[in-house]
Order: C-alpha cells, then sequence, then structure tokens
C-alpha cells in the first residue's frame, strides 16, 4: 500500500499540476517515512478526491508534489448515514470513530443522554478528528467522515426529515428494515447508540414517538462501540456498491 497523505488543495488541482503538503503532514513525510524526490504516494483532499503524486523537492515544513493521476469519487448513492452515539469512557472513542470510518459512516453525532457520561468538548473532539483522518490514510478513503458538536437526545428527535434506528437489546431482528430506509436517497438514516446505562423509558417512548424503527443488536448487553459497530456493519452489508 502506498503512503497516504491528506492534502486539502488537491481538488483545485489537474493531472500535471503542482499540489504542496505542509505542517503536520510534510514532517511525517520527511522524518518519520524518510521519502524524498522521485518518490510516488496518494494523496486525499476528505472531500472524494484521490491522487497518485510525485515527490518534487521541500523541507520538512512544506513538501512540492506533482500530480501523476487525478482522481475523483462518483455521487454518494442512498441516503446520508448517520452514527448518533453516546461516547464511551478513554480511549475506547477512538476505536469506535476509527470503524465507524472505515465502514461508510458519513456522520457522527456525540449524544448527551440522561445516563450518558461522557460529554466531549473541544480537546475531545479535534482527537475525533485526527482519528477519522488516520482511518482514511489505513482504509483508502477520499472523504472524511464529519464530526458534530455534542448534540442532546431531544435535539436529535426534534430533527425534521430523518428516519430512525435504535439498537436495542431484545429488540427484533430488522435487516429488512435497512433495506427499506436505505432505498430512500433523500432521507438521512440515523443509527442510535444509548449508553451503557441503556435508555430511560421516557427517551424510548420520546423515540417511539418519533417513528423510530427499534433493531436488535444481540441478545447480551452490548458495550457502546460494540452496539454501534455493529449498526454500522448491518448497514455497511446492506448498502450498494457506490454508496
Amino acid at each position: 500500500m502506498k503512503h497516504r497523505f491528506f492534502c486539502d488543495a488537491l481538488s483545485n488541482e489537474a493531472d500535471g499540476g503542482r499540489v504542496v503538503l505542509k505542517g503536520a503532514e510534510a514532517k511525517h513525510l520527511t522524518s518519520v517515512l524518510r521519502l524524498g524526490p522521485g518518490d510516488l504516494v496518494e494523496l486525499f483532499d476528505g472531500r472524494g478526491s484521490g491522487a497518485r503524486a510525485e515527490i518534487i523537492g521541500g523541507d520538512k515544513r512544506e513538501i512540492e508534489l506533482s500530480v501523476i493521476e487525478l482522481e475523483v469519487d462518483g455521487p454518494q448513492r442512498g441516503p446520508e448515514v448517520v452514527l448518533a452515539t453516546a461516547v464511551p469512557k478513554g480511549d475506547r472513542i477512538r476505536s469506535l470513530v476509527e470503524k465507524a470510518t472505515e465502514l461508510g459512516i458519513d456522520r457522527l453525532v456525540p449524544l448527551k443522554t440522561h445516563r450518558s457520561v461522557v460529554h466531549p468538548r473541544v480537546g475531545k473532539q479535534k482527537k475525533m478528528q485526527q482519528a477519522v483522518l488516520a482511518a482514511c490514510k489505513q482504509c483508502g478513503r477520499n472523504r472524511l467522515m464529519r464530526i458534530d458538536p455534542l448534540m442532546a437526545w431531544d435535539e436529535l428527535l426534534a430533527v425534521e426529515n430523518q428516519s430512525l434506528v435504535i439498537g436495542q437489546r431484545g429488540a427484533e431482528d430488522s435487516g429488512q428494515a435497512i433495506d427499506r430506509l436505505l432505498a430512500d436517497p433523500n432521507t438521512p438514516l440515523v443509527l442510535c447508540v444509548g449508553p451503557e446505562g441503556g435508555w430511560t423509558d421516557e427517551e424510548l417512548d420520546a423515540a417511539r414517538e418519533a417513528k423510530a424503527t427499534l433493531i436488535g443488536v444481540g441478545r447480551h448487553t452490548l458495550r457502546i462501540e460494540t452496539a454501534a459497530l455493529a449498526l454500522a456493519a448491518l448497514v455497511s452489508a446492506s448498502r450498494k456498491v457506490g454508496d
């Protein structure tokens, strides 16, 4: 696998154009990987463009590259897929973010529920965004998964034009429901995962009033990240190629 680097200006260049890597990406290329003129690398801009490029020259602060081949991902098919989840303690959120990125989740919304205990602030959200970038480099994804600010459960339920799916132990397995919801490209599909203390009765009642679909995620009590990735994997397996 070629070394991949994030280059925000990539989509502004055509084949044969030149781009510049700066900051941490340039330092990693030179100081850690010790790449230099003539070496080939892959670039992506986080918005759907990727490229093969040759290193021309530079230093630890700036690296100039020539774009050999530019590719732009086709338009996304199907609905936007959102993962709205309570946040686990410690570093477990990094693994959740990485795997959600690999599985093609478009947007992640940290949830504040009655029993949730972790409410990420700016520092943790920045680390989550860094985990997205690292996962995109590893898995070959050209679009960054978006990380939204913390949102309260009642605020999420009040959003219009969305299809809500809740992972709930004991609920009926309903893969067919996922297929049905994915068939509507104009309505975001929101996968909801509660805290390890579980949803309150009031929260579930409010979700039912919002016409949420409850889907079983196994017979055992799952940790937040396990339940989140179970739902994400179910959707990933049901999406058509190119979605």
